[in-house]
């Protein structure tokens, strides 16, 4: 028998395990943006924008699910604040969501909740430019990270914490599975109807517990707190969760906590040589480069260097704060530029579509794993420096 093919919302709650919408900004609008759950996938077509391509693309190859890295709704500050079918010749965005409407396409966008998740884009640019990655980049690091606190039977501890930290928790920096254990007497007693895991219903019981605590990104929490229901014995298990305000002291390569990374080099690299690797990674015939103050027109060697896709202003701070010699971003505009000069960090601006690139390929590859054929859209930059 032929296996049934996924509808959209399966594809969307797998997605979501991945790059879940919590870990993305608040004023960001992810998720499935059009289209119906329940429609069963043909295949997709994965792109940064929703474009003419994209959407000409998916027509003639039948496919009704396209998957953005830009929503292609935002808030009404955003400018699109309704959705309607345009009578001039020239496409605009509403008349191409009117015309996926039209076509049975569900559209979904995965933007910074994917730009928190993917590892597999850190790993790619790191191993493309012979970097070690060591760390995210963080801009406003307060609220970022929570506390998780359970009470588990002693005896269940071990296979709490290992459903908790496989779910993403307990990573402090370049270390993961941290948690603390305290051992206490719990106390409860079953009413009527219950199952209580230990003893019987209307008797006041005592049990051997720990209180076990570790710390998550706060954008995990759902799923964090998913894994530990399943594996937690008891058939009302007692936990808290705390916001912590102070600054992870350091964010190691943790999914759901900061962007891109920063990373070195294992002795530094001339700078001809590290230009030529992010063109040939980016597939760049030129970008733009502000050299760090008093090194101009260039760098002469680089150490430490890191990375974030699209626009990286708001990481001038946290990439200098790391030590890097060079910061390389999709756009960074003139005055932060700048700001890194000062800082004593060159700056290269790749183009911000170009610089998130490795969505498609990544998106592709958790697409496939899924069982889903899709299709890349690989837009003509809007231009380049040369």
């Amino acid at each position: 028998m032929k296996k049934k093919s996924l509808t959209v919302g399966e594809v969307v709650r797998a997605l979501e395990a991945r790059a879940p919408s919590a870990c993305g900004e608040e004023w960001d609008n992810v998720g499935l943006l059009v289209g119906r759950p329940s429609s069963r996938i043909s295949s997709a077509v994965v792109s940064v924008d929703l474009s003419v391509r994209a959407l000409e693309l998916a027509l003639k190859r039948k496919a009704n699910l396209i998957v953005n890295h830009h929503p292609c709704i935002f808030p009404r500050s955003r400018g699109l604040a309704k959705i309607t079918d345009s009578s001039s010749r020239e496409p605009n965005l509403q008349s191409l969501i009117v015309r996926a409407l039209e076509n049975g396409i569900s559209i979904v966008a995965s933007h910074t909740n994917f730009d928190q998740c993917a590892l597999e884009v850190v790993r790619t640019v790191a191993n493309g430019l012979g970097v070690t990655a060591k760390g995210r980049l963080l801009d406003q690091p307060r609220g970022s990270i929570s506390k998780l606190v359970v009470f588990v039977p002693r005896e269940h501890v071990d296979s709490v914490r290992s459903a908790i930290c496989e779910a993403g928790a307990g990573h402090i920096g370049n270390y993961d599975s941290c948690t603390f254990g305290t051992e206490g007497i719990g106390t409860f007693r079953g009413r009527e109807g219950s199952h209580p895991f230990v003893g019987k219903p209307g008797r006041l019981e005592r049990a051997q517990e720990v209180r076990l605590e570790t710390v998550f990104p706060s954008g995990l929490e759902q799923q964090i707190v998913r894994a530990m229901m399943a594996a937690h014995p008891y058939e009302e298990a007692a936990f808290d969760l705390y916001p912590l305000k102070q600054q992870p002291a350091s964010l190691g390569l943790v999914r759901g906590l900061g962007y891109g990374f920063w990373g070195e080099f294992k002795s530094a690299k001339p700078f001809p040589e590290v230009a030529k690797n992010v063109k040939h990674l980016f597939q760049l015939n030129g970008f733009w480069l502000t050299p760090a103050q008093g090194t101009k027109p260039a760098p002469s060697r680089i150490k430490r260097i890191a990375f974030v896709a699209g626009k990286g202003a708001s990481f001038i701070d946290a990439a200098a704060s790391a030590g890097c010699d060079l910061f390389v971003t999709g756009e960074v505009g003139y005055h932060a530029a700048l700001e890194g000069a000062r800082k004593g960090m060159a700056v290269i601006e790749l183009g911000h579509r170009e610089s998130e690139r490795f969505f498609l390929t990544t998106m592709e590859g958790w697409l496939t794993e899924l069982g889903v054929r899709s299709a890349l859209v690989k837009d003509a930059a809007q231009g380049i420096w040369m």
